[in-house]
C-alpha cells in the first residue's frame, strides 16, 4: 500500500473533513495531523496508473478542502509515499517551506484565463492550404508548397498577436486584484494563452466583472475558470516546480 497526498491545510481555522469523502480509486480520505498543519491523504495500491479519473478525483478532494473556508496548498497529482510515516517525514523535512507557503496562501484563490481564437478564425487563418500534389514532379509544385507554408505561418503569427493584445487588455483590467501571475506553456501548436492569477477570495466577483468589461471579438474569446485552489503558486522555497501543485516526492 502507498499513501497519496492531496493537500495541506492550516491546523487552526480549518473546517472538518467531510464525512465519507472519497479520493483516488474510491479510497477513503483521512486527516494526518502535523505541527501547524493537517494533511489530507488516502491509501492506495502501489503503482496506481495515472488516469483522467485519478486526476479528477485528486482535484475533487482539493476542491472539498477549499469549501472548508481555508485555502489548501494542493499537492501535485501523483505524490505517492511508501507509507503514512514516509509522507509525514517528507512534510516534516520541508516543514518551514510548507508552513510558510500555507500561511502565504490563506485568503487567496487562483483564477485562470484561457484565451483562444474562435473556430471560424482558426478555420479561416490556420487552414494549412497545401496545394494538391498528385504529381510532385509538376513544375512549380515545390514553390507552391513552400509558399503555402509561409502563408500559414504568417496567419498563425497574426492570431498570436491578436491573442497577445487581448491578454494585455485582460491583464490591465484585472491588475488591481492580482497579487501574483503565472503564464502556462502549451504543448499544442495551436495559438492559445493560459494565464493564472492569485487574488483575494473577497475580490472574486469584482475580478469576474472586470473581465466581462473587456470586449472579446467574434474571432477571439476567453474563458474564466475559478475560484480554485492555488495550484500554480505552490513552489517551495526558490523552486520553480510549483505550477501544478506542491512537489515533495519524485
Amino acid at each position: 500500500m502507498t499513501t497519496h497526498l492531496y493537500c495541506v491545510l492550516p491546523n487552526e481555522g480549518r473546517g472538518d473533513l467531510p464525512t465519507g469523502l472519497r479520493g483516488i480509486d474510491g479510497a477513503r480520505v483521512r486527516s494526518m495531523h502535523l505541527d501547524g498543519l493537517v494533511a489530507w491523504i488516502s491509501d492506495g495500491e502501489r503503482e496506481l496508473p495515472v488516469s483522467i479519473d485519478g486526476v479528477r478525483a485528486h482535484d475533487a478532494v482539493v476542491e472539498a478542502a477549499m469549501e472548508t473556508g481555508a485555502t489548501p496548498v494542493p499537492a501535485r497529482f501523483g505524490q505517492e509515499f511508501a507509507s503514512e510515516d514516509a509522507c509525514r517525514g517528507a512534510l516534516e523535512n520541508y516543514s518551514d517551506s510548507v508552513n510558510s507557503l500555507l500561511a502565504d496562501m490563506q485568503g487567496f484563490v487562483e483564477m485562470t484565463l484561457i484565451l483562444t481564437p474562435s473556430t471560424r478564425r482558426m478555420l479561416r487563418d490556420l487552414e494549412p492550404g497545401f496545394p494538391a500534389m498528385t504529381d510532385p514532379a509538376r513544375p512549380g509544385a515545390g514553390r507552391e508548397y513552400m509558399e503555402s507554408l509561409r502563408a500559414r505561418e504568417a496567419a498563425t503569427g497574426a492570431v498570436r498577436r491578436s491573442l497577445d493584445s487581448l491578454a494585455y487588455e485582460l491583464t490591465e483590467a484585472t491588475r488591481s486584484f492580482v497579487r501574483r501571475r503565472a503564464v502556462h506553456d502549451h504543448v499544442t501548436r495551436l495559438p492559445l494563452r493560459t494565464i493564472s492569477h492569485l487574488i483575494a477570495r473577497s475580490d472574486v466577483a469584482k475580478y469576474k466583472t472586470a473581465t466581462v468589461r473587456v470586449a472579446a471579438t467574434s474571432e477571439l474569446r476567453f474563458l474564466v475558470i475559478g475560484p480554485r485552489a492555488p495550484y500554480s503558486f505552490c513552489a517551495l522555497g526558490n523552486s520553480d516546480t510549483g505550477l501544478h501543485g506542491m512537489k515533495l516526492a519524485d
